[in-house]
């Protein structure tokens, strides 16, 4: 296939003032369909909050901000007015989605001192968002003061060598003194750590110091030991071509299980076995180390809480606590709590009605409406999911922060729907009976790099199954990726910049052309968009390609 002529517009400056955007619409989705499952910070009956958009560092392995050069933050008081909504609504746990949370010290610390000045009784998880080196001891009590449960710090790798390359530029000292600190004082704060491991040029002394950093802090909860894998488009791809990995070796990764290691380690497969083998026998299945962490857990976590959590953090064999207890001949009656806390502790009732009191009534839709449908794939069907790593279901929040903001923007004009797979739908089929039930005059795809062939998989169908209204798509993996993606011929539009304002620009327009795409002249004007000359020249369910990413 030869490669297509692609048009990428103008770029469009990022939102500067979060607070315009509207505050999420809960009711866009069922939660309680979404509370059977836990999130990243291993919890149910939680919602997501994001407080900044962007990252003021620019890591080389990380995809996202493309084009979110600066790091915008909420005002602390509107901030704090969305989290007082949900507590009426009766959540009582709030994970932040935050790439950093706590790069302004001040208003971070402004934000918790709110918190307990209003004496809001809120339990606050951080599964990817705080920078571990800039923490202090004084912010560090003043978290966990307010409320602060679980915390997850990124080092990704000890040595000064690759913290220069990879830009991440840790102080990698600061941050394990603040690790130990939190550790120590705060057995009860549920502690991750993520590590990786396989970076080009990294050496086998360089890998044995990441495992020796993990080593040193006893009382790690949940320590993270990532393969790297190398997604093609990314500038991670880019540095491993030049150290001299092959781009066969980077596309054969691709189709592997995610817990399987790829062929593009700059070690033998011996090697890395061993050093995972010691990480999981001398750390992880530690019987001290999990007679000390399990008792805090079992506090904060319900049985099947904990059981989902211990299925997605190992790859295999292990399923349950009563496995992980088994495995590492632990009998219940040596642990300092027997039982874990009471689903009643946790569970909301009537949530559906508490939501829609606290939301504006939903407005009459025009019966000519544009009618959309947001599709998040970030989540494999259930019969795929046990062959990936991370197999907890996230709301699809970033789908939600746009159609939040469409309906604020039109009103009446537009209807839209989110759909999520294991959620809405489990199958191609199921996708497509809602898709022919609701009619819509566009859909819009997100995804992640990791689900990229899931994604392209998806939209290949949707076409066969003879859906050739326009398809958009966004998200890390295309901001990252559009030229790769538009070379799908089954994808009409990609958008590489800031979701709302542009999904905004693209909806007025198609409204204005009788509900159908505008054509070339016109999406040329919209900032922040790519798509072939031919865009407007609709797939057909006959010319459908598969693409093969």
């Amino acid at each position: 296939m030869g490669k297509r002529s692609i048009f990428l517009t103008e770029p469009r400056p990022q939102i500067k003032n979060l607070d315009m955007l509207p505050v999420i619409d809960r009711s866009l989705i069922d939660y309680d369909k979404y509370h059977q499952f836990i999130v990243m910070a291993g919890i149910k009956y939680s919602m997501a909050i994001q407080a900044t958009r962007g990252c003021p560092y620019e890591c080389f392995y990380c995809d996202v901000y493309k084009t979110a050069k600066f790091h915008r933050r909420r005002s602390v008081e509107h901030l704090i007015n969305e989290i007082r909504l949900l507590a009426d609504i009766g959540i009582k746990r709030i994970d932040f989605i935050d790439d950093i949370f706590n790069v302004n010290k001040k208003e971070c610390a402004s934000f918790f001192e709110l918190v307990l000045k209003r004496r809001l009784d809120l339990k606050f998880y951080f599964p990817t968002g705080l920078r571990g080196d800039i923490l202090n001891k004084d912010m560090i009590d003043l978290m966990v003061e307010a409320g602060t449960i679980g915390v997850n710090l990124s080092l990704e790798h000890p040595s000064p060598r690759l913290q220069k390359v990879m830009r991440k530029n840790l102080n990698v000292e600061k941050l394990h003194e603040n690790i130990k600190y939190i550790a120590e004082k705060y057995p009860s704060v549920v502690l991750g750590l993520n590590v990786m491991h396989g970076f080009p040029t990294e050496t086998e002394e360089e890998a044995l110091s990441t495992l020796e950093f993990i080593k040193s802090i006893r009382w790690l909860h949940f320590p993270y030991f990532h393969t790297v894998r190398i997604f093609p488009g990314t500038e991670l791809e880019k540095f491993a071509l030049g150290s001299g990995i092959p781009k066969d070796l980077i596309e054969q990764s691709q189709q592997m299980p995610y817990h399987e290691d790829p062929p593009t380690l700059p070690f033998s497969q011996r090697f890395t076995k061993s050093v995972k083998t010691e990480f999981l026998r001398e750390y992880v299945l530690s019987k001290e180390r999990l007679l000390h962490v399990l008792p805090y857990q079992m506090e904060q976590f319900t049985e099947d809480e904990l059981n989902q959590k211990y299925n997605s953090y190992f790859p295999t064999r292990i399923k349950t606590l009563d496995d992980l207890l088994g495995i590492t001949k632990i009998d219940r009656a040596e642990l300092r709590n027997k039982q874990c806390i009471d689903e009643s502790q946790n569970r909301i009732r009537n949530l559906k009605t508490r939501i829609r009191t606290k939301f504006l009534p939903a407005v009459t839709k025009k019966r000519n409406a544009l009618r959309l449908i947001l599709i998040d794939l970030t989540t494999y069907f259930s019969h795929d999911a046990g062959t990936h790593e991370y197999n907890v279901l996230e709301p699809p929040f970033g789908l939600m922060a746009l159609l939040s903001y469409i309906n604020k923007e039109f009103g009446d004009r537009v209807e839209g729907k989110i759909y999520k797979p294991r959620i809405d739908f489990d199958s191609y089929e199921e996708l497509y009976n809602l898709i022919d039930n609701f009619n819509p005059d566009i859909i819009g795809v997100r995804a992640m790099t990791l689900y990229k062939d899931f994604f392209h998989e998806t939209i290949a169908n949707m076409r066969r199954y003879g859906i050739t209204v326009p398809i958009i798509v966004g998200g890390p993996y295309p901001t990252a990726s559009y030229r790769e993606i538009l070379q799908d011929k089954n994808i009409n539009l990609t958008v590489v910049a800031e979701g709302e304002v542009t999904l905004a620009d693209i909806l007025e327009k198609t409204i204005a052309n009788n509900k159908q795409l505008p054509d070339a002249e016109v999406l040329k004007k919209i900032p922040g968009v790519a798509f072939l000359e031919e865009a407007a020249d609709m797939p057909t369910a006959d010319a459908v390609e598969t693409f093969v990413a």
